[in-house]
Parts: C-alpha cells; sequence; structure tokens
C-alpha cells in the first residue's frame, strides 16, 4: 500500500486518543438503543450506499451486528474477529473479511501498527453487481443470502489475497478516492 495512504489511514482520531486514555468503545457513536447494533445512519452520508472508515484501534471493539454489510480490509497488521460466539477469524495483511447483516462479531484490541479500514456498504449497493457476476459462484450466493430476510447460510466470507495484485490495486484505490475525497467517489467505487 502506499506509504502516504497509509500514514493517512494511521492517524490517531479523538476517538482513539480517548481510547489511549483508558476510555471504553462509546456504543453511541456507532448505534441507538440497548442492543449494539451498528447503524448505517451513523456509518454512512445520507444518500450514499457506501462508506470507508479506519477501523477504531487500541481497545476491544465488543460484540456487535451491523444492518449493513461490512468489508473489512487489512492494510498492515492483524485484527483477531470472534464471529457469532464461536468462530475466530486472524485477518492478516491484504487480507478481506466480508460481514454479512445477519453475523455478529468481536474484534480483539488492535494496536497502532494494526491498520484496517471498514468498507460500510447498503444491501441496494450490491443490485447491479449481480447482473456483472452471475451466480454460480460463492460471493454471489454469500449476497444472495445477505438480501434474504431469513438469514443466511454464510455469515461471514475470509479472502486470503494478499499476493492477488488485481484485488489489492482494487481495494487501494477505493481507499485513495475516499480518502482523498475525490468526485463522483460512489459512482467510481
Amino acid at each position: 500500500m502506499d506509504g502516504s495512504l497509509l500514514r493517512r489511514l494511521a492517524h490517531i482520531t479523538e476517538e482513539e486518543r480517548a481510547l489511549l486514555h483508558g476510555s471504553s468503545v462509546d456504543q453511541t457513536l456507532y448505534a441507538s438503543g440497548s442492543l449494539f447494533k451498528v447503524d448505517a445512519k451513523k456509518m454512512i452520508e445520507r444518500g450514499r450506499l457506501m462508506s470507508i472508515r479506519p477501523h477504531t484501534r487500541f481497545a476491544p471493539f465488543p460484540r456487535h451486528s451491523h444492518n449493513y454489510v461490512e468489508i473489512m480490509y487489512m492494510c498492515r497488521g492483524k485484527t483477531v474477529h470472534r464471529i457469532n460466539g464461536d468462530a475466530c477469524v486472524t485477518l492478516r495483511e491484504g487480507e478481506l473479511l466480508f460481514l454479512n447483516r445477519h453475523a455478529s462479531h468481536a474484534i480483539q484490541r488492535a494496536e497502532a501498527g494494526d491498520i484496517a479500514v471498514n468498507f460500510i456498504v447498503l444491501p441496494q449497493f450490491f443490485d447491479e453487481a449481480f447482473q456483472l457476476m452471475g451466480m454460480d459462484n460463492v460471493l454471489a450466493q454469500f449476497l444472495l443470502g445477505e438480501l434474504q430476510t431469513g438469514g443466511a447460510a454464510l455469515s461471514h466470507l475470509h479472502f486470503k489475497v494478499r499476493d492477488v495484485l488485481p484485488v489489492q490495486n482494487l481495494i487501494e484505490n477505493m481507499i485513495w478516492t475516499s480518502v482523498q475525497a475525490q468526485p463522483d467517489m460512489q459512482r467510481v467505487n
């Protein structure tokens, strides 16, 4: 990953400064109500179908679910996820983790060198993707399950694509267009 982009993603946020001083994750930044269900309305600008943000470090991120599809990309270091209370997944540099709306997960504390990016994606974003990719593959089956109301057969997908240059380039370009606030970022991504 480009060094200047990585440095920008490694910047310590106000939230992370509070965590470094002993605070715990402020769930009100992410969710409303008593259940910790991260709300797309708090994470995605109105009228958009996707948002990209660095993963919060310096404290364990408590078990939660989302009302959107989360795709986490590990830029540097690693994160450890406990999915649906049992499956333990270690996401390493260059890997992708897709989580559907029906999955819950907790993330162990990430340190300063553990740089991950969360793609927060509304299900509507995938409407055109179905037409492009067809239905005879694991990603299409995951997305189809995500869009069904009764839950999905697959709660998560872990892609070990560190050495797949086209995937690395695509993800880095998506992050760059978002971080640089490029015009028409939504359409390009």
